[in-house]
């Protein structure tokens, strides 16, 4: 009953957060990665400028999904959300390879070390932060490939022991939910229970029965795509919440706009920007759904309620 989400700047329950983008970026620093063109987010005075619309707008909280040595910096976290007023959410775990300078020391660990990393960030704070303030992570974050076979099992099995330790909640970023069938049956087998597993960009992956199934297990879905035309949200995405909702899942979603690229920016670029999530998001939900607690769910306390652990 008293359990609380973990911030950048305290400690919440999930009512005291509000209104949550579950998967978003907030800031990434500029490195040198194989990835091409990857997405950087280090414009302070834009960041702080559309966290305020955002709190404008009426929105709480916001799920940074950048993990340590690829381009997190949780003090860069700290000072803009104290300033807005924005509550943050940092993450330990790890991203795909591409996101990582080469020969990244996260992807020279075996298990027993990446677990003693993200459990070291968890119980004595996120490692640029050690010097000074204590900043701790609310959540872990891992990337996987396409199957099995491509994804860095070492880290996955790291990241399964911390969070059975720790309860910490895990999201999974996908690739356009390809193997999700495979992932659930691997994590089953290292005993992770479903709703510790949160199932990134699942959206992309439109198939209303496996949706059910998903949610009928305990998994929490995670839907990103409604500022991405060419997943064509309209036939896909707005639909796929509907028959969700009336289908009886609504506790099963979680709803976000994952904006790692700084187009999709109000103050950095031309799209709807962070305060979207509120002023047409939301705006869409309440005309289409007409219910404020089926809502309040959708818009945030699914997830706030399962990474409240402390």
């Amino acid at each position: 009953m008293n359990k609380k989400v973990i911030t950048v700047n305290g400690r919440y329950t999930p009512k005291e957060m509000g209104i949550t983008d579950a998967h978003n970026h907030i800031w990434i620093s500029s490195q040198d990665v194989p990835a091409p063109n990857p997405p950087v987010l280090d414009h302070e005075e834009g960041i702080i400028k559309e966290l305020f619309a955002y709190r404008q707008a009426g929105g709480g909280a916001q799920i940074d999904c950048q993990p340590g040595e690829a381009g997190r910096d949780a003090l860069k976290l700290y000072l803009i959300s104290g300033k807005t007023d924005v509550k943050i959410l940092a993450c330990t775990g790890f991203h795909l390879e591409q996101y990582y300078p080469q020969n990244n020391k996260v992807w020279n660990m075996n298990s027993t070390q990446a677990a003693d990393h993200f459990l070291n960030e968890i119980q004595n704070g996120i490692a640029e932060t050690s010097g000074g303030e204590k900043i701790y992570p609310g959540f872990i974050k891992i990337a996987v490939g396409e199957n099995l076979a491509e994804s860095p099992k070492e880290l996955l099995e790291a990241a399964v022991a911390v969070s059975l330790e720790t309860e910490f909640l895990i999201e999974m970023h996908t690739e356009k939910g390809a193997g999700v069938e495979e992932f659930i049956n691997y994590f089953d087998t290292l005993g992770l229970e479903p709703d510790r597993l949160v199932i990134c960009h699942i959206d992309k992956r439109p198939d209303f029965e496996l949706h059910k199934e998903l949610a009928t297990a305990g998994y929490l879905l995670e839907y990103d795509t409604f500022f991405r035309p060419k997943y064509s949200p309209e036939e896909n995405l707005w639909p796929l919440i509907l028959n969700m909702v009336q289908a009886g899942f609504s506790d099963a979603i979680a709803l976000g706009t994952d904006q790692a690229d700084p187009s999709l920016w109000q103050a950095l670029g031309t799209g709807p920007g962070l305060p979207g999530f509120v002023g047409v998001i939301k705006k869409r939900l309440d005309s289409e759904i007409q219910s404020p607690d089926i809502v309040t769910k959708l818009m945030g306390r699914n997830i706030t309620s399962r990474l409240a652990v402390i």
